[in-house]
């Protein structure tokens, strides 16, 4: 599979920023905790190395109070979750504890690779996004919603709508000598997540069904009608912007930071703390947006990465991981975890989100636009993963988004001269080709 979830959070480092918000997969591949073996032992994969220290500590709190040691490994720069993944099962020596997203969860679960963890779940208030034949299989920790981040010294307001995104970037790239907007595009996680929020912007229901039949709507009536028109007003915008085909996250951001670009999608506030630690003086230049929505239309679905622990089946330790994640959960250290990345991820309930931990961090509070932009739209946020019908868990979207297919649909039409109503046939039948 073509997937790395490790990438988003990788850039930090690589684009200079301060240890204090750099992200994982950043320090090598580091281990941890104790050294016992067999099923006393909880092998737990990670790509947050940017939060080893609290890891560190919620791990030393765990082993004073438990009969098992856990030994961590984090990704080393370069290196997905999902490849250190297939090594160490290659090396006979699978994890007990993987930190992935959802919909990676759901992946494991259909494989029957991941346990159960409904004791840890059920009843504790944490979303259930992972949850089959009423037991659950992924605990969540964090959620990271798409953000963008626009220029307010060029643009003299939020644009929020297509028709003035559009006016708005020709005239900044016509007249200021700057790309007024990024159009990804290409086989990436950056490119996958913006195309399907562009279209979702435009109420374009790609997928629907139940669980156990979800069927691929994007090319259907009305559906295929909006999806022409979202295609067509990705291909105007791409006349102003840079060439963003293959460009991960951190492209993106560089594209601002270098002042290529007036505005671009991202993750969160990752933009703006890279770019504090690269260029402070930009830093107040840069406003949070919502992606743009056709006049008329509303923020009705808004894309939040879920990430969190799956209990891997495979291990030696299963019970053990169980008790570890339920304990890191309920960890006194658990929102300093949250807070190790502030801006760019946040707490999994809406309670945690308007804890006093939250709003006394002092890079939040530098920021209340970011956290204003979140609260208005929290219940608005969704997984790639709950686009069945009525929210249902959709394999064929866990699947399309580990493959970037939206995102190459993108490509189809701005590099492969494909038509927006031949980039929607096409991506319509890949598709279809992964509903097994």
């Amino acid at each position: 599979m073509a997937r790395d979830h490790s990438t988003r959070r990788n850039l930090l480092t690589a684009t200079g920023a301060a240890t204090t918000v750099a992200l994982a997969g950043c320090i090598g591949s580091l281990t941890g905790g104790g050294s016992g073996g067999g099923s006393n032992e909880i092998k737990y994969l990670s790509d947050r190395g940017d939060s080893r220290q609290v890891i560190d500590d919620i791990i030393s709190e765990f082993e004073d109070q438990s009969d098992y040691t856990v030994d961590v490994t984090y990704t080393s720069k370069g290196t997905s979750t999902d490849e250190q993944l297939q090594r160490m099962r290659a090396a006979g020596n699978p994890p007990d504890i993987v930190f992935d997203t959802s919909a990676d969860a759901y992946r494991y679960q259909r494989d029957g690779k991941a346990a159960q963890v409904s004791d840890v779940v059920q009843g504790t208030g944490l979303p259930d996004p992972v949850n089959v034949d009423g037991e659950s299989y992924f605990v969540p920790t964090m959620v990271e919603p798409l953000m963008g981040w626009y220029r307010n010294d060029l643009y003299e307001e939020n644009p929020t709508t297509w028709e003035t995104w559009q006016t708005e970037a020709q005239r900044l790239t016509e007249e200021e000598d700057i790309n007024g907007y990024v159009v990804q595009s290409g086989q990436t996680n950056n490119a996958d997540t913006m195309v399907t929020q562009t279209l979702w912007q435009n109420d374009v229901n790609i997928y629907d069904g139940p669980a156990d039949d979800i069927q691929v709507t994007i090319d259907d009536g009305e559906n295929r009608q909006a999806a022409v028109e979202t295609y067509e007003w990705l291909q105007t915008m791409s006349q102003y912007a840079p060439n963003g085909s293959g460009w991960e996250w951190g492209d993106a951001i560089a594209a601002l930071q270098q002042e290529n670009a007036a505005a671009a999608m991202s993750v969160g506030g990752l933009p703006v703390l890279t770019i504090q630690a690269n260029r402070p003086d930009l830093v107040e230049k840069l406003s949070p947006t919502a992606f743009p929505v056709p006049d008329g239309k509303s923020q009705d679905k808004w894309w939040a990465y879920m990430e969190g622990h799956v209990v891997w089946n495979d291990g030696d330790a299963t019970e053990g991981a169980r008790e570890f994640v339920d304990f890191f959960s309920d960890s006194d250290r658990f929102m300093d975890f949250i807070l190790s990345a502030p801006l760019f991820q946040f707490p999994p309930t809406r309670e945690g989100l308007d804890s006093d931990a939250v709003q006394n961090n002092e890079t939040i509070q530098q920021h209340p636009d970011v956290m204003e932009l979140v609260r208005d739209n929290w219940d608005a946020f969704t997984t790639v993963l709950a686009t069945g019908r009525d929210g249902a868990p959709n394999i064929v979207a866990a699947d399309a988004y580990g493959q970037q297919l939206l995102g190459q649909s993108a490509d189809q039409l701005l590099v492969g001269g494909r038509s927006p109503a031949e980039t929607v046939d096409w991506v319509a039948s890949e598709l279809r080709g992964l509903q097994g």
